[in-house]
This record gives C-alpha cells, sequence and structure tokens, in this order.
C-alpha cells in the first residue's frame, strides 16, 4: 500500500501531534515496504497493517461545523444538510428559476401598454364591478353614458337654461326668468329652442296681499319667447319654460 507524498506528510503531522509512531498504535500489521519516507521518518514499520493506516488517516464525514469526506448529489429538491450539491444541481435548479422568471415576465403586465395586453379583458372588468358600463360610447343615445358636456347650461341673476339629457331624444331645454310688469308683457327666452317650445307656465313672482291673488297665462309661445299676461299689470310674476 504505497503512499502519496501529502498523504504521508499528513499521517506524519498526525502522528506528531498524538507523540506516537505507527508502530504504536492499536492493531499493527504488516505494511508494504515501498512507503519509503515513513520508514525513513522512523515512524513506520512492518508491523502496521492498511485498516490501521486507514483508521487513523482517512477523514471523517463533513458536516455543518467539520470539514471531510463530501457526498455529492444531482437531486434539486433536497433539504439534506450533509451531502452537496453538484453542478449539475445547481445549473438545473438555474434553469428552473430563469424558465419560471421568464414565464413570470410573459405573463406580467406591461405599463406602457396601459392593459392592452390583457388576457380576458371581460374577467377583469366583472372582478372590478364595472362589467355593464365595458364598451359604453360617451353620448345621449340609446345604451350610452353621457359626460358633463350634456349638462350644459347659463344663469345670470334670476334668468338662466339647463339642457338634460334624454336616450333617444336628444336634450330636454328648460329656460325660466322673470316677466316685466302690465297687463300683457312680451318675454323672450335666454335661448332660442332649436325646435321647439313644449310648454311654458307663468306664476306669481310675489304675492300681493292687497290684490287677494291674481291671474296668469300665457299666448304667442314660440322658440323664441312668448307673452305674458296677468290681470293685475302691477304684479310681478316668473316663468318656466320647456323644450327641444
Amino acid at each position: 500500500m504505497a503512499f502519496t507524498i501529502e498523504q504521508e506528510q499528513a499521517l506524519l503531522a498526525l502522528l506528531n501531534e498524538k507523540k506516537l509512531t505507527l508502530s504504536e498504535l492499536p492493531l499493527a500489521a504488516e505494511l508494504a515496504e515501498d512507503d519509503l519516507m515513513l520508514i525513513r521518518q522512523g515512524v513506520l514499520d512492518k508491523s502496521v497493517n492498511n485498516d490501521v493506516l486507514k483508521k487513523y488517516f482517512t477523514p471523517p464525514a463533513s458536516s455543518l461545523v467539520e470539514s471531510g469526506i463530501v457526498k455529492l448529489s444531482n437531486a434539486i429538491n433536497s433539504d439534506d444538510e450533509f451531502i452537496a450539491a453538484t453542478s449539475k444541481a445547481v445549473k438545473s435548479a438555474h434553469n428552473l428559476a430563469l424558465n419560471a422568471s421568464q414565464s413570470v415576465a410573459e405573463q406580467a403586465l406591461s405599463k406602457s401598454a396601459n392593459l392592452s395586453d390583457v388576457a380576458d379583458k371581460e374577467e377583469v372588468l366583472k372582478n372590478l364591478g364595472l362589467l355593464e358600463f365595458a364598451g359604453k360610447m360617451i353620448g345621449d343615445g340609446s345604451g350610452q353614458i353621457p359626460d358633463m358636456s350634456f349638462f350644459t347650461g347659463m344663469l345670470t341673476g334670476t334668468t338662466g337654461w339647463f339642457k338634460i339629457p334624454i336616450s333617444g331624444f336628444g336634450s330636454l331645454i328648460c329656460q325660466f326668468g322673470l316677466t316685466p310688469i302690465g297687463a300683457t308683457r312680451a318675454v323672450t327666452f335666454p335661448i332660442p329652442f332649436p325646435s321647439a317650445v313644449l310648454g311654458v307656465i307663468h306664476f306669481d313672482h310675489g304675492f300681493n296681499s292687497t290684490v287677494g291673488g291674481s291671474t296668469w297665462g300665457t299666448g304667442n309661445r314660440t322658440r323664441f319667447g312668448f307673452t305674458g299676461y296677468c290681470n293685475t299689470p302691477s304684479e310681478g310674476g316668473s316663468y318656466l319654460a320647456w323644450g327641444i
């Protein structure tokens, strides 16, 4: 049983630490004569066998606190703390992690895409509770949703108008203001009705208790205005008109 120079030096160091020669180790038996260096050092004789040398020279198994012989494994799912991973195991784990990372990147949403890369848009809208509004356009038609641009209007003092969008109809326009005093009162609307005036109400703006109430009416209704009537010429009035 021949030793390399390094093996012989390691064994010599062990013996020197214990202050022993191989001949003094237990279970001594024959040893090959070609271990010349140990023989020259005077620490080896023919009474030492291979098992004794193996007992004192073979390193222990490695652990978390002690160096030694390491058992290798290609497994990538082991939690054994006494087995070391091979390069193959490391590469396999790396490839799995890389593939998983690429898969996540492929499925992730891109900020620059502005949600155009969502695979199932309908399901997303459903989860957000917005499915019933999905696909609806801005407008005042059937199935459309009006925005604030459809709710226009104007108010100047006590006179003004506003539009209300009505599906399938367009906009209903309401106008209001004061009428001048007099038995017959010519009133011009703040804006002309685009198509027609549908109705006008002429009523008391401030009840005159000395008169005991007045009679109010309208006539000559057009898209541009109307004529107001009151049997109490001195009493001011108000009106509300609506049309399309």
